[in-house]
């Protein structure tokens, strides 16, 4: 017992000794074995299995390792009777005996299972084992290619089982990192695309080993490698899998530092493995030695898949190696069948001479290439498109012929089969032709051949570059709208300029065309930027346009730029704009930030290279707190650079609150229906209020004045009028509290709960069935151990009733989820009704207001032409009404709205330098797209004349003679030239009238004062020294009396409104109204200022005139009584008495009442005089 005792407590040490120098979990098995030596004697040795490796020590403490090897070094192992192994590998021979049979089946079991495990039973896997005499069964039982060894399914095939033991064999660290993405993240989204990107901060080493560990791996079918240069180690271990897998179907070393020997080399590994199934070879940007990419490629076509695909871009191929190439592709019918992807672009010169015939006839072959990309081969292309013609029509899709050229003096002979390839081929979805000289027969051939085509649908043609200039712009303006299956379009960087102008309408109202890219086409400046933009903001804003996404990148718009930037707001059809690299600065990003508040429909903006600083970032960013919408903005590297190093703090806090609103946007909640309700009544209620505002005033005073006379229709329809009005204000409101109240538990929530409860029942069956099959199945396999478990509490056969789902989980998904997005789609459908049925009322119940103002007027009249009298107040009254409510009545959309004014300080251009003249600016001045403009525009500028109401009436005889016209004149307005002394001795000098008519007129003057001041009251605070205004506007403007059109009424309504001055303009002494589109000289337009006037300005006392009568008109335009009017009547009935005093009328000046001044009051004439010289040299100023 004690010798016993010794050896055990022997071997105890030596093996504690051991595993202090292996790891614990690493040792598999652990015996006393003999070990033959070399002169014949044997060893007492110590014998240990690990995972991978097999270990000899040394009988003694501390252990010592006297032999060890990988099991991949072991090129066989002999079994012998007498318990005995010989072990062969690289570098010696070993003889063990094991104590026992068991033992020795143990360790070639352990052996063998560890080899299948690394070569995942593959049939290249070696076969180690062989026995002589009699062996037990369990040698074999766990032999590689024995088909009992197959196991289960590992995780990615097993492959970090196999770079472990690689590591193990090549005597590197296995990288446990490596190991878990592959089992956890590779695994998670059933990759089997192994990117060598993913481990690009390994060293080249760990690389060769991952590599490597593909060779035998089933799992992984694809191997990428793209911008990252690979060294000599891991090119050998790509060419090995290569040779030995029989799963790799796709290889990607795109720009991976390839050396040119390198398609050789692979095409002598492939040699090696018939049973490769590469199909798929990507090459691209590697420098490629051209005939060993013909031997690659006769090659691969041998193999059993095929060539599906071949990229070659930019691999210095030469003509020759094109041919040969060629030859290969022709040598075999399954690239006819197979290939569908040939990329040979960026080779120049490849396709230039004669050398391209071959490629030509493979292509003529009827072919199902899908993807052809010949870009920058210096190609001729109209010579191609007859091979593609006869074989490419039907499969192919994309056409990249970009960088390329036309053979000029062929071109004629080759458009009718370019037309004819257009017109028939079947699945075209993208067509590049950018980057070259296209001709204006070649580009009306594609649209002819397109316009045909009754195949493709949604297609993307790129002719970019082209430099199509105007005559392409006229080709495209022509045939571009009979074209309906184009979908994007990008005609960017063709030098169009001012042609845009007649391009952009083709645009409009076409079919099929939802995205345009229009970006570096603006190189132009002033009015003609400013009409392009304008055509720009009416293309988007047309109902029935089909729009999606707009590019205006790199076009260097400026402030200029803010039209189309104000358009965004009111734009219902956008939903990707690209106003990247324009130079907007943050007055470009004050304008972004505002369109987007109220913008419900883009989804995608793209803002970079805008020179914007940390405060444009900040508008951005508040503006996005109240947009719910906007999905997608990307981070603009560049402004965010150059803004980060002036305001870091400021910019991190813009940029975090945009990346929040934009998740938040990303997320199903968006915002509250009660806000999407104000932001929609907001822009459909607010211009048709105004309107309805001015004319149920203008009824109103109507009514009044027929207050006394007899009850008629037009009264009655007049009253119900103004109460439907007053009613429609409460309109949009109440039509969307109705659609909340009904909403709110409305059939579709109903149904929800209903199907919500139905479902749930529908799961619990559902899961019933299936626990039930599962325990019947652990019956079937386990029928004693489910017997044992049915005696247990609760009992196996119980599971299926104590298992359900939560009854709250399905109710959640539905009535949160689901829920939220249907009532999201409903609310846009009922706002869009809400506001149709707001816009048809709206629009009645204003045409109804004029119609009954207008009969009003007519009834006041007839009543006053029965008493022999006319007014001459109620006629102009009626022609405001007709020149201006007219106009503004019209038909509106839910769709269409307001486009937001143009800022002031960005009106003028992008600065003070390059602004149009002032003697320009009342001719050419680019007309706003404000609401006065939009109705002076329906007015027929051509053609008919206009005339006033009262252009019939007969003009009273003129009485005073010109006199000579002195060399010291003014020019009127017409042209004519007018004594600046003219009248004015006779005007403070003659009385015209007697003191009994004085007496009788001043009365009727002092009624229409007070009349006109009870009305004027509350407008008090307007009201200025007539002098100072006028001395003011002579200062401030240069002399043009831009406000001098304005009257109190309208100051109040419009005090932004600035057609008020092109509403009507009266010419001498004649009561005629013209209304004129163009700014008048002499009275400039607002957005004018600083204007100096023409040289044919207005006199004096045309502008006096001018002034005193658009004031004159507030007052009538006020008064509700009929004794003004009557006085008025008898003015104009007293013939040439009354045309004397309507003249002097004029000759006062403004603000000043028709009764004759004090004899003290009268200025001189040479106060009059010296008053004009001041003004006249403010004016020059």
């Amino acid at each position: 017992h004690t010798s016993t005792d010794t050896i055990g407590l022997s071997l105890l040490l030596i093996v504690m000794s051991i595993r202090r120098l292996i790891d614990k979990q690493c040792i598999k098995f652990v015996r006393a074995v003999k070990q033959d030596t070399k002169n014949g004697k044997s060893e007492d040795r110590i014998l240990v299995l690990a995972t991978w490796r097999l270990f000899l020590f040394a009988v003694k403490v501390p252990s010592k390792v006297e032999v060890t090897f990988n099991f991949l070094e072991i090129r066989a192992m002999n079994t012998y009777p007498d318990h005995q192994v010989v072990i062969d590998t690289d570098k010696s021979t070993h003889s063990l005996r094991l104590q026992s049979q068991d033992h020795l089946d143990h360790m070639m079991n352990h052996v063998n299972y560890a080899l299948s495990r690394i070569f995942n039973n593959s049939m290249y896997a070696p076969a180690i084992c062989r026995a002589e005499g009699d062996v037990s069964d369990g040698v074999q039982k766990f032999s590689p290619n024995s088909e009992s060894s197959v196991e289960t399914q590992k995780t990615c095939g097993g492959f970090s089982e196999t770079y472990a033991a690689l590591c193990d064999y090549n005597g590197i660290g296995c990288k446990e990192e490596v190991q878990w993405d592959v089992d956890t993240i590779y695994h998670s989204q059933d990759n089997r695309e192994f990117n060598l990107l993913d481990f690009s901060h390994l060293d080249s080493r760990d690389l060769a080993v991952m590599v490597a560990s593909m060779a035998y791996n089933t799992w992984f079918t694809k191997l990428y490698c793209k911008d990252m240069r690979i060294g000599s180690e891991v090119l050998e271990q790509v060419l090995h899998t290569v040779s030995k897998s029989s799963s790799l179907e796709e290889l990607t070393l795109e720009n991976a530092g390839l050396k040119s020997d390198f398609p050789q080399k692979m095409a002598t590994a492939l040699s090696e493995n018939p049973a490769s199934v590469i199909h798929s070879l990507n090459l691209a940007h590697n420098p490629l030695d051209t005939q060993g990419v013909s031997n690659l490629i006769q090659l691969v076509c041998r193999l059993n898949k095929g060539l599906r695909l071949l990229n070659l871009s930019k691999t210095s191929l030469s003509s020759k190696g094109v041919v040969s190439l060629s030859q290969a592709l022709c040598s075999s019918d399954d690239y006819t069948n197979s290939l569908l992807h040939l990329d040979l672009s960026k080779n120049p010169g490849i396709l230039s001479g004669e050398d391209a015939t071959n490629m030509y006839l493979f292509l003529a072959q009827t072919n199902c290439l899908v993807h052809l990309d010949l870009s920058g081969t210096d190609c001729t292309v109209d010579l191609l498109f007859g091979a593609l013609l006869r074989g490419c029509c039907a499969d192919l899709s994309y056409l990249n012929l970009s960088k390329n050229c036309f053979s000029h003096r062929k071109v004629r002979e080759t458009l009718p089969v370019f037309r004819q390839f257009f017109s028939s081929a079947f699945s075209l979805t993208h067509v590049n032709l950018s980057s070259m000289k296209l001709p204006l027969d070649t580009l009306r051939a594609l649209f002819l051949g397109l316009s045909s085509n009754p195949h493709i649908t949604d297609l993307h043609l790129d002719i970019s570059g082209c430099e199509l200039r105007s005559a392409g712009a006229g080709v495209l303006q022509e045939l571009f709208p009979r074209v309906a299956c184009i979908g994007t379009l990008d005609i960017s960087d063709n030098g169009l300029d001012g042609d845009l102008l007649g391009v952009i309408p083709a645009f409009s109202r076409h079919p099929s065309l939802k995205h345009l890219l229009l970006g570096k086409n603006f190189n132009i400046k002033g009015r003609v930027l400013h009409e392009i933009l304008q055509k720009l903001v009416q293309l988007v804003q047309d109902e029935e346009c089909a729009l999606q996404s707009l590019s205006l990148a790199d076009s260097r718009l400026r402030s200029r730029g803010t039209v189309m930037v104000n358009a965004l707001g009111s734009n219902a059809c956008l939903r990707k704009v690209d106003l990247s690299g324009n130079s907007l600065e943050d007055a470009g990003a004050k304008m972004l930030s505002k369109a987007l508040q109220i913008n419900t429909t883009l989804r995608s903006v793209t803002w970079d290279r805008n020179n914007t600083t940390a405060t444009g970032f900040q508008d951005v960013a508040r503006c996005l707190e109240h947009n719910f919408t906007l999905q997608y903005m990307p981070i603009p590297l560049s402004d965010v650079t150059q803004a980060y190093r002036s305001a870091p703090e400021k910019i991190d806090q813009a940029l975090t609150k945009i990346q929040r609103a934009l998740l938040r946007n990303n997320q199903t909640q968006r915002f509250s229906q009660k806000q999407a309700l104000r932001l929609h009544q907001g822009l459909v209620t607010s211009t048709a209020e105004q309107v309805m505002e001015r004319l149920c005033v203008r009824v109103h005073q109507q009514v009044c004045v027929l207050r006394g006379s007899e009850e008629g229709k037009e009264l009655q329809a007049a009253r119900q009028v103004l109460k439907e009005a007053r009613n429609s204000r409460a309109l949009y409101p109440s039509l969307c509290e109705l659609v909340h109240v009904l909403s709110v538990d409305g059939p579709v929530r109903q149904k929800l709960d209903f199907l919500a409860g139905e479902l749930t029942k529908a799961a619990d069956k559902e899961l019933q069935v299936i626990v039930d099959s599962m325990v019947s199945l652990c019956r079937e396999l386990c029928p004693m151990s489910s017997s044992a478990a049915e005696r247990l509490n609760p009992p196996l056969s119980s599971i299926s009733e104590r298992v359900s789902i939560p009854r709250s989980t399905i109710r959640t998904a539905l009535m949160e989820r689901a829920a939220q997005d249907i009532n999201r789609a409903l609310e846009e459908v009922k706002l869009s009704v809400v506001s149709y049925l707001t816009n048809s009322i709206v629009d009645q119940i204003l045409q109804e207001l004029y119609t009954t103002h207008k009969a009003l007027v007519l009834t006041h009249t007839h009543y006053l032409s029965l008493s022999g009298s006319q007014s001459l107040d109620l006629a102009e009254n009626y022609a405001n009404v007709s020149t201006t409510d007219t106009i503004a009545i019209k038909k509106r959309s839910a769709r269409t709205r307001r486009i937001r004014p143009v800022s002031t300080r960005l009106s003028l251009g992008d600065d003070p330098t390059s602004s149009p003249p002032p003697s320009a600016l009342s001719h050419s001045a680019p007309l706003s797209r404000s609401a006065s403009w939009e109705c002076l525009s329906t007015l027929p500028t051509h053609g008919a004349p206009l005339h006033h109401v009262t252009h019939a009436r007969p003009r009273p005889p003129r009485r005073h003679s010109r006199g000579q016209v002195p060399l010291d004149t003014h020019c009127s307005e017409n042209g004519g030239v007018n004594l600046l002394e003219d009248g004015l001795p006779d005007f403070y000098t003659k009385r015209v009238l007697t003191d009994s008519q004085l007496s009788s007129l001043h009365q009727a003057q002092s009624l229409r004062r007070k009349k006109r001041r009870s009305v004027l009251s509350i407008f008090s605070g307007f009201r200025k020294n007539r002098n100072s205004t006028i001395s003011n506007q002579e200062t401030e403007y240069g002399g043009s009396h831009e406000n001098g059109s304005e009257n109190v009424y309208s100051m109040i309504q419009h005090p932004k409104d600035p057609g008020k001055v092109e509403a009507m303009i009266e010419v001498g002494a004649n009561v005629r109204m013209m209304p004129s589109p163009r700014p008048i000289q002499g009275v400039p337009l607002p957005g004018m200022r600083g204007a100096s006037p023409s040289p044919h300005c207005l006199t004096q006392r045309q502008v006096g005139t001018y002034h005193c009568r658009s004031v004159s008109h507030a007052s009538k335009g006020t008064d509700q009584g009929t004794a003004a009017q009557t006085d008025t009547q008898k003015e104009v009935d007293r013939g040439t008495k009354g045309t004397e005093s309507l003249d002097r009328q004029e000759r006062a000046p403004c603000g000043q009442k028709s009764e004759s001044p004090s004899q003290s009051s009268k200025p001189s004439l040479a106060s009059m005089r010296q008053r004009h010289l001041q003004g006249s040299s403010g004016t020059a100023t």
